[in-house]
């Protein structure tokens, strides 16, 4: 992995420190965000609800609200169709939620991902009629055939769709009401989550019907948690929606999510991006990946004590047998991984493997090894793929050229899957390896970006409740990293599958501090004790019941 240290001159660090009015410490970290102005530094640290845009600058808006608002009137149902992964399932939960307080009639479906998958189906067409649903509104999805519109307009079932991802243009020719970021040309924020996109459909609704927003933003915790989930840019809107969600969880009005805060031993008050990603969104996807995503919904708008905890033992479960299908699917990657010579993408595909987990695995690897990896599952005669990719290449392009052979496909520059039959499994994968082949091998160089030079005993609660301020970290706002050197490592332990991770602490003069680092137990050998490293870190706070520490996350060490 290379390093690379942001430096900046001097002289202009300090004009800029007073112009900024801030230490140069946090000038630095602002200056490498691309934030240069005194005016984009008060944007980016005092973020409110003033600073998002009009839902109606979606050209569709008016017309949409119009509908709804019309179903509201002739007490019609409505139908929320949500994509069954988190952010997905959070958008549907909100919406249902806020639109339920403001008197409409309104009922969800999420598929069954192992034995449904995304689509208009007949499982799907019986519940709507059953329902005598008329608006059929969807989240973080669109319709991906001609053949599903005409059989919800069949069943004379009108069609909103509300989505983020990048459309293919199968359906383009045909009259839908749409709210989508990315086809929108006036709509500034192509970022939003499908989460995000629910949260600006019902402010437009509650604008519509003159009812204060105070409950939408009391809510953001729901939307927040698909808006983390999704790896969305952590900038523009989305930050207002992550930092007040993130607020919003200290005393949540959700009761389920005080419920697993708990069970997950979270402090509230100390509650991280990184939380939301790495338990608590698990946690959620897991039921949607191996069993029931309906389930999370309820979780979400449920008051019962006992089916909230009821539906926590179902997470628990599902939660276990992911893991364990997880390890299975990536031990047996990795062995086939080490027979190969540096590859510069994988492509692997199995009839054993379960569809609902092998995209996390698809990440494990795709970061590891800093390359592209697409892993299909086959079952039934179809291949359902998963795709994840890396900076600087487009897999979501790269597949689109050959969308013409799937049943299924959608996603992000970076993540994408698609539906095959299995006759063209092996036309794709050659297809595949011509075009991942042509990638220029610098760029696959994995860099480790590093913010300033920062000794470990310059570190307080002070320095850091400082450089929190521009939280919450992600894509597109990385946590600072910040280097030092003549560190040693005492008293450390190794975990995780095949001890993947370490954690214990570090030593520089007189300074002891707590460090954990993920991913990187390959690295520490009982043989170098006594060495002395230049390591990479970010300082995050850590909670014990009340007390607050500060733990060192090290990115890498040399």
């Amino acid at each position: 992995m290379k390093w690379e240290l942001k430096k900046h001159d001097k002289n202009y660090l300090t004009l800029k420190s007073k112009e900024f009015n801030e230490s140069e410490l946090i000038t630095g970290l602002l200056l490498n965000r691309g934030i240069t102005t005194k005016k984009e530094v008060e944007k980016f640290l005092n973020t409110s609800e003033s600073e998002l845009y009009s839902p109606f600058l979606f050209e569709n808006m008016h017309e949409v609200v119009e509908r709804i608002l019309d179903a509201k009137k002739r007490k019609e149902k409505i139908v929320i169709y949500g994509d069954y992964d988190v952010d997905g399932i959070s958008g549907t939960a909100y919406l249902v939620l806020v639109f339920r307080k403001l008197g409409l009639n309104v009922d969800y479906y999420i598929p069954n991902r192992a034995h449904e998958g995304v689509g208009i189906n007949k499982n799907l067409i019986k519940y709507l009629v059953k329902k005598n649903a008329k608006l059929f509104i969807t989240v973080d999805t669109g319709i991906g055939s001609k053949e599903e519109l005409l059989m919800l307009r069949e069943n004379d079932i009108d069609v909103i769709i509300t989505d983020h991802h990048r459309p293919l243009d199968a359906i383009s020719d045909m009259k839908i009401l749409t709210v989508n970021p990315k086809i929108s040309k006036n709509y500034p924020n192509k970022n939003l989550s499908g989460s995000g996109v629910a949260f600006k459909l019902a402010e437009a609704v509650y604008e519509t019907c003159g009812v204060s927003k105070k409950l939408l933003y009391d809510y953001l915790d729901i939307v927040m948690i698909g808006t983390v989930a999704d790896v969305v840019p952590m900038t523009d809107e989305n930050r207002f929606i992550i930092k007040k969600g993130l607020y919003n969880l200290r005393k949540t009005k959700v009761k389920g999510l005080k419920y697993i805060i708990n069970y997950l031993k979270i402090n509230p008050k100390n509650i991280t991006t990184s939380d939301i990603g790495f338990y608590i969104a698990p946690i959620f996807n897991a039921l949607g990946r191996i069993d029931n995503s309906k389930m999370v919904v309820n979780f979400f708008i449920q008051e019962d004590d006992f089916k909230i905890f009821a539906i926590i033992e179902e997470m628990k479960k599902a939660n276990k047998i992911r893991r364990y299908l997880e390890i299975e699917i990536y031990n047996e990657i990795e062995e086939k991984i080490q027979k190969l010579n540096n590859p510069k993408y994988i492509f692997m595909k199995s009839r054993n493997w379960h569809s609902g987990v092998i995209g996390v695995v698809c990440s494990r690897i795709s970061i590891k090894y800093n390359i592209p990896v697409i892993l299909v599952s086959i079952k039934n005669g179809y291949g359902k793929a998963s795709c994840r990719s890396i900076e600087g290449l487009n897999i979501f392009d790269i597949l689109k050229e050959t969308s013409d052979k799937f049943d299924r496909f959608g996603g992000h520059d970076l993540a994408a899957g698609f539906l095959v039959s299995e006759k063209y499994l092996a036309e794709i994968e050659k297809y595949l390896k011509k075009r991942l082949l042509t990638t220029n091998k610098s760029s696959m160089e994995k860099v480790l970006n590093i913010d300033a030079k920062l000794g470990i005993e310059e570190i307080n609660k002070n320095k850091l409740l400082d450089i929190n301020r521009l939280s919450p970290f992600g894509l597109d706002n990385q946590e600072p990293n910040f280097i030092d050197t003549g560190i040693k490592f005492v008293n450390f332990t190794k975990f995780g599958v095949n001890n993947r991770h370490f954690k214990g602490y570090i030593r520089k003069n007189n300074r002891f501090i707590s460090v954990i680092g993920y991913n990187l137990g390959h690295k520490l050998k009982l043989k170098n004790i006594n060495k002395r490293y230049e390591i990479v870190y970010t300082p995050v706070f850590k909670s014990v019941r009340t007390d607050l520490f500060i733990e060192l996350k090290v990115k890498d060490f040399n």
